[in-house]
């Protein structure tokens, strides 16, 4: 007797043996050659770098220095620097080298690397910056006898002003504030106790507004700091921090900063280092008032 096998048993035998196929091809096909290791612009760790300095001609340079995990603005101001910035800069160390060849193949004049308009130096590994390649716009950099082609990603980093390396944080990390005199509102620590305008706080509602106001300031940052505008508006309002314990350990310090407002946000300047903090309004705002009103002790 015939043995008669139906159109949809013969489909589902076809679409076994496929999937027989499949799973055959993913376990024995032979392993895809690896592809050399892309090579990187330099052999530099980024999170061992512990010392940068950038120079361009007819601009101050800049120096940056890491010191117990922090990094620290040496040149031309004295400032915590920017980690976030900095981090994005270090990439550079691991940029991918589109090209390389030797320096004594290269035209220096007419990669313009005899007079480069951008030096980095990463530790003791010096970087210097010539032209962009006119098809792909990417950067030659030289580094050692050495001339790479990358991608350029990080030339813009460094021509900006030394104050876009310059921390956000309106006070140095670790500081403990023991005085804080605003326009309209004055605290100072005694013995553990905090007054308010002459008047010392009872209860827990005024020890929380008190905080809360402390750690605004001490965890307040700035969305933008740049140079001070000299031929700007004049800030008539004073602010003065007295602060100790920062991670710098320098001691007991008094910041005193002036405030500009309008209605986009608030400005406040730091006339010494020449530098400002560009806040947002509401932001702004909270690092000038208790959150809540404090009652005169009886």
């Amino acid at each position: 007797m015939a043995f008669i096998v139906s159109p949809k048993t013969l489909l589902n035998i076809f679409l076994a043996l496929m999937l027989v196929g499949l799973l055959a091809l993913v376990i024995y096909e032979p392993e895809k050659t690896a592809s050399p290791d892309t090579k990187k612009l330099t052999a530099l760790d980024p999170d061992t770098v512990q010392k940068i300095s950038i120079e361009s001609p007819g601009r101050p340079s800049l120096l940056l220095t890491k010191k117990s995990g922090h990094w620290q603005m040496q040149k031309p101001l004295m400032m915590p620097a920017n980690a976030g910035r900095i981090q994005q800069l270090l990439k550079i160390t691991q940029a991918k080298s589109i090209a390389d060849y030797a320096m004594s193949r290269a035209d220096a004049n007419q990669l313009q690397l005899d007079t480069p308009s951008l030096s980095l130096k990463l530790d003791d590994v010096l970087l210097r910056f010539g032209t962009t390649d006119a098809l792909g716009g990417s950067r030659y950099v030289q580094v050692g006898n050495t001339v790479h082609l990358i991608t350029d990603k990080y030339s813009h980093l460094m021509k900006g002003a030394a104050t876009e390396f310059v921390s956000p944080a309106l006070l140095p990390q670790g500081s403990v504030i023991e005085k804080l005199i605003l326009p309209d509102l004055r605290l100072t620590q005694q013995n553990g106790h905090w007054s308010v305008d002459g008047y010392e706080s009872e209860g827990d509602a005024d020890a929380d507004a008190i905080q809360m106001l402390l750690d605004e300031w001490r965890h307040a940052r700035a969305f933008r700091v740049s140079p001070i505008d000299k031929d700007g508006t004049i800030a008539k309002e004073n602010i003065a921090i007295t602060i100790s314990k920062n991670i710098d350990s320098i001691g007991k310090q008094v910041l005193r900063f002036t405030v500009l407002r309008d209605a986009a946000g608030i400005i406040l300047q730091r006339t010494e280092p020449g530098i400002q903090y560009h806040l947002p309004l509401e932001a702004g705002q909270r690092l000038f008032a208790l959150p809540a009103t404090v009652e005169p002790a009886q």
